[in-house]
């Protein structure tokens, strides 16, 4: 998104994405809209724990409260499913739980991506994102087949966090370390989803964390976008300065 359309709309569709995928039971959200900040279309895939009325009245108060933006209702379609959360793996320890900042700022966001190819048969993924107006690259290298591939571009983007984080965090305080407990991409309501599990140690902290985004531009993209995700509460409640 280019600087005109932010100045004139106040707002990013990524930062208003991020926002509605924090409300309960949301698992994706896609946002469509004009140059100037007018919604045209706000699509979400949700769990079966919240009535799709009463998250439609949940995206309508969010954007109001957060974004002072207002958005008939009729914009807002809402499809749920039962596989998603089915697909994670049940956690050996108990999930923890970290808490919203009451700001939406402060959060990781996507700056760039580019991929080399290095000996025969291997392929280095370069991941840049942005917090709290400073970039962090992360890299990683695979075998250039898609499963390896896709593996490797979630764990340059845990790496690009590790480093903000590093960067960020109190004297004193221990290094955490980001490790990635697998990839899927799942085919639902006609489109295609990329699904990320990450396990996020501190010391003996141990939390269990997951991300998913619409693959409808790129895998490679989804799947960065699914890690910060996974990571952009836990990093922001553990480590905003």
């Amino acid at each position: 998104m280019n600087a005109q359309y932010e100045e004139r709309a106040g707002w990013t569709i990524q930062e208003a994405e991020r926002l509605l995928q924090s409300l309960a039971g949301v698992v994706s959200v896609r946002i469509v809209a004009r140059p100037g900040g007018t919604i045209e279309e706000i699509h979400l895939l949700t769990t079966t724990d919240v009535k799709p009325k009463q998250t439609v009245r949940n995206v309508e108060s969010a954007l109001l409260a957060h974004l002072d933006l207002s958005v008939d209702h009729r914009k807002i379609s809402v499809a749920q499913t039962q596989d998603e959360v089915a697909e994670l793996p049940e956690p050996e320890l108990p999930i923890h739980i970290v808490p919203e900042p009451e700001a939406h700022e402060g959060r990781l966001l996507f700056y760039g991506h580019s991929v080399e190819t290095e000996r025969s048969n291997r392929v280095k993924h370069r991941v840049e994102i942005e917090w709290n107006g400073d970039r962090f690259v992360g890299e990683a290298s695979a075998a250039d087949l898609p499963r390896p591939k896709l593996e490797a571009v979630a764990t340059a983007t845990l790496r690009a966090v590790e480093s903000a984080v590093t960067q960020n965090m109190e004297e004193g305080r221990q290094q955490p370390s980001l490790e990635l407990d697998g990839v899927k991409t799942l085919d639902a309501f006609d489109r295609r989803f990329v699904l990320v599990a990450v396990h996020a140690i501190t010391g003996r902290d141990h939390s269990r964390l997951a991300g998913t985004n619409i693959a409808d531009e790129s895998t490679d993209r989804a799947a960065i976008l699914a890690t910060l995700q996974a990571t952009d509460r836990w990093v922001r409640g553990n480590f905003y300065p």
